[in-house]
């Protein structure tokens, strides 16, 4: 049996990032290989999820929010360090950016990703996430994402240098498979995010249900435009309550009841249990999908687009986009889409299987 690492943002205090880690660990595992995630300590991602965290450029201001919030983060670690210690299997060793090369003689390959493992921006472009580290054979890639239709030209070089001796590449936007033709002349194919591998089923056996009446769920992963208005205007509408995953300082009013912190598994239950929901996250977009819930996504947010979730909703026939605050409820096939959806599963299914039966030196 084949020992398998996954290299990717497991140590990030974010639903998505931890959950799709859990999904392609289990969905690897069950194509029988011996599956870990490699507990690389990411400096970027360490320091980003201080507790406490002082901006030199802004003291007071950073210094009162940290003060607001560090028990709020600590509240979120506590809850991620559970779900990371009981649900997923990692390596028995932690690496660092000085030790990790001594990872490549405990594993037959490494799959690096989903996540926007690639991206220019995320932890420092940390070139471990392109495995570096790794013998050229061991170098295959799972949906991983560039986050971005372009890259910046100050690193197109480092880029080329990083990719070209993977084996395969697997990415999730179709952006990504015209970025690795231009960067390395090769092809690549697009899969789904891990999070779409595993069932309604067995996503229901870990969530955590804390809600026992309709509601309208928001949750967003980048400051929203429009979404917050509109998802009040479905609340007049619907005559339902809003309950809006959001660990920042808020004033309470217009009704909108703040959920602080849930942890992993109540995360999974509050999408499972929603009557509505309304983002602009890719994994709120994903996991409305996995539910079948009527969902409302609002692509163009204050930090740019979000091309996953459109990718995603683009392939899956879904218009559900709010623009200006207003979306149209266009009806929603599940039965077509489940089937579009399990055509995906199964494409990307079978790539896991060919990685894992090529034979390694």
């Amino acid at each position: 049996m084949k020992k398998s690492g996954i290299i990717t943002f497991h140590r990030a205090l974010n639903y998505g990032a931890v959950l799709q880690t859990y999904a392609l660990q289990k969905t690897v595992s069950s194509l029988g290989s011996q599956c870990e995630v490699v507990d690389y300590l990411s400096p970027k991602i360490t320091h980003d999820y201080k507790p406490f965290r002082i901006y030199k450029n802004d003291l007071l201001k950073s210094f009162a929010k940290s003060c607001v919030m560090c028990r709020r983060r600590a509240k979120r670690k506590k809850a991620f360090q559970s779900f990371f210690n009981n649900c997923i299997v990692k390596s028995s060793i932690s690496y660092t950016p000085e030790t990790i090369k001594n990872a490549k003689n405990e594993y037959d390959l490494f799959i690096a990703g989903s996540d926007q493992v690639w991206s220019p921006r995320c932890v420092g472009f940390d070139p471990v996430y392109f495995l570096t580290f790794a013998d050229s054979y061991q170098k295959y890639s799972y949906a991983a994402s560039f986050a971005v239709e372009t890259l910046p030209s100050e690193q197109i070089e480092e880029y080329k240098k990083r990719l070209s001796n993977f084996q395969q590449f697997s990415v999730r936007e179709p952006s990504g498979i015209r970025l690795i033709k231009e960067l390395t002349g090769r092809d690549a194919v697009t899969h789904l995010d891990p999070s779409l591998l595993l069932s309604t089923d067995e996503w229901s056996k870990i969530a955590v249900r804390k809600i026992n009446k309709p509601y309208i769920l928001v949750f967003t992963a980048n400051p929203p435009s429009s979404l917050v208005s509109f998802a009040k205007k479905l609340s007049k509408e619907k005559n339902l309550p809003i309950y809006y995953i959001n660990d920042a300082p808020h004033i309470k009013k217009d009704g909108i009841r703040y959920i602080v912190a849930p942890t992993v598994e109540e995360f999974v239950g509050y999408f499972m249990n929603a009557s509505f929901v309304v983002t602009n996250s890719f994994h709120g977009t994903a996991f409305s999908v996995i539910f079948n819930k009527n969902l409302f996504v609002e692509f163009n947010n204050k930090k740019g687009r979000n091309i996953r979730s459109e990718s995603l909703l683009n392939t899956l026939g879904i218009n559900r986009e709010i623009i200006n605050g207003n979306a149209d409820e266009t009806e929603i096939n599940w039965q077509t889409v489940n089937k579009l959806l399990s055509i995906e599963i199964e494409k990307s299914n079978d790539y896991l299987r060919n990685i894992l039966s090529i034979n390694t030196i």
